[in-house]
């Protein structure tokens, strides 16, 4: 029996509701001419660098040759070494696959084997002051992959400086370096990296201690499978929030319990909320302001719009941005409260551009869905007050004129029950919350056959 029905945790359906609205979306002076397949945020200066297969900017003015920034007005490449050094009317489509700047240091990786017209600069490069440099010679595609201060290098690649490192290596005193008791001995597709709750997650296209498409790594020597992994072809991208682990790609067949995206709790793999049906791969998850912001061409059940981006808070499922027919949803990114999408050509609200951005602060949803969880939705409520909220230590819960026993249950963002007692209520309970992971919760109070519920952050 799926998880949501269990008498134990299920998704309660609290409001759902429908906006028709024109669109919101603004265009980044024009856009760029082709696919966006990278951001990196500079936040020293507050500016994007994105890449793709876009020889063109700001409605093709600009000669940027695949990698750009955008400062939030307009676009430029400066200090970026003229890119791949292109000079051909039309340009050249490598696209570029990841960008990381790390110090003085650009890092970038790209789907061919000629940069800057040298034929043997393969896969990957950086540019140190104004001239682009060799890095690592892989001999396939190769991704730079960044968190928490550290740099992974993944990918299809299986040789880097002439030598066999299949899977993960990392950036240490200038050079990619295997890491202690790596679990990959072959070639193997690595694609995401996260790092949640102490742990560094890459995803990809693997099969190692026991783990389909995902593995955990302490960050000094020891490797982990995450409960057999999940079935279908690919990991494309993994996000940690709150207490849960949320992973996204193409996600079909055997080993699968929802489409296109699942969810790790720490100890067990559940599946997505049932209300929302993805039919397009998941392609970027991203959190920003407490918020999950999650890119793929998505359906709600028992309509048949197509919309492309969904955000929760812990509480609330939205999708926004309005519908997008054709599957407009690529890489996210986000600068000054705007969230940028690389998106298609035939994305209506910008057609041709390639590249979209979405005022947060003037976000209307199209469509949302209100989860509780709880045994069952109880009509019968009472009034409680809740505080602080955010809480850091403790909760506090405080029911006018009631002086018996009361059951308060917690839930974290995937349904799972994290913490439960029962107390003997006379002014007030006080409920540890110290010990739980920062993010959104879902609180439930249980009281002589009535219920009262409310989501709390913890900080």
């Amino acid at each position: 029996m799926p998880w949501w029905t269990t008498h134990i945790v299920c998704l309660l359906l609290l409001g759902l509701r429908t906006v028709q609205l024109k669109s919101q979306w603004l265009s980044l002076d024009g856009g760029v001419s082709n696919e966006v397949r990278c951001f990196f945020k500079d936040t020293v200066n507050d500016r994007l660098l994105v890449g793709g297969k876009f020889p063109f900017a700001g409605g093709d003015a600009q000669r940027v040759n695949n990698i750009a920034w955008w400062d939030g007005t307009v676009w430029s490449s400066e200090g970026l070494g003229n890119g791949n050094g292109d000079t051909t009317a039309f340009g050249r489509l490598d696209p570029v696959l990841s960008v990381v700047m790390r110090h003085d240091t650009l890092f970038a990786s790209f789907l061919s084997q000629t940069w800057q017209s040298q034929s043997g600069f393969r896969y990957a490069g950086m540019l140190v002051g104004d001239e682009w440099q060799h890095c690592a010679d892989p001999n396939s595609v190769f991704l730079f992959l960044e968190a928490n201060g550290r740099m992974f290098g993944g990918g299809r690649s299986d040789t880097l400086y002439g030598a066999f490192a299949p899977g993960v290596t990392e950036w240490r005193n200038g050079f990619f370096q295997s890491l202690p008791n790596m679990p990959f001995t072959q070639a193997v597709a690595v694609n995401d990296l996260e790092y949640w709750q102490g742990m560094y997650y890459f995803g990809g296209v693997f099969d190692v201690l026991g783990s389909q498409h995902i593995v955990a790594f302490d960050g000094v020597d020891q490797w982990a499978g995450l409960g057999g992994g999940v079935g279908g072809q690919f990991i494309s991208t993994i996000c940690g929030y709150g207490d849960s682990l949320f992973v996204g790609g193409w996600l079909t067949g055997p080993n699968v319990q929802s489409q296109h995206a699942q969810i790790w709790d720490g100890s067990t793999w559940r599946p997505f909320f049932p209300q929302v049906q993805f039919e397009g791969a998941v392609r970027s998850m991203e959190v920003h302001e407490g918020k999950l912001y999650i890119a793929g061409a998505h359906y709600w059940a028992g309509d048949d719009t197509m919309y492309g981006l969904l955000r929760f808070d812990g509480r609330e499922l939205c999708s926004i941005g309005g519908a997008m027919p054709s599957g407009d949803n690529g890489r996210i990114a986000f600068m000054d409260d705007q969230l940028y999408l690389g998106i298609s050509p035939l994305f209506t609200a910008l057609p041709g551009e390639f590249i979209a951005r979405l005022p947060l602060d003037q976000v209307v949803p199209d469509r949302c869905l209100e989860l509780a969880t709880g045994v069952e939705d109880n009509p019968s409520r009472f009034a409680a007050t809740v505080f602080p909220n955010p809480a850091q230590e403790s909760l506090s819960i405080v029911i006018p004129q009631h002086n018996g026993p009361i059951e308060v249950e917690v839930w974290d963002v995937s349904g799972r029950s994290v913490e439960r007692g029962l107390f003997q209520h006379s002014d007030g309970v006080r409920l540890d919350v110290a010990h739980l992971v920062a993010g959104p919760y879902m609180l439930a109070v249980n009281m002589n056959g009535a219920q009262y519920r409310a989501p709390f952050v913890k900080e």
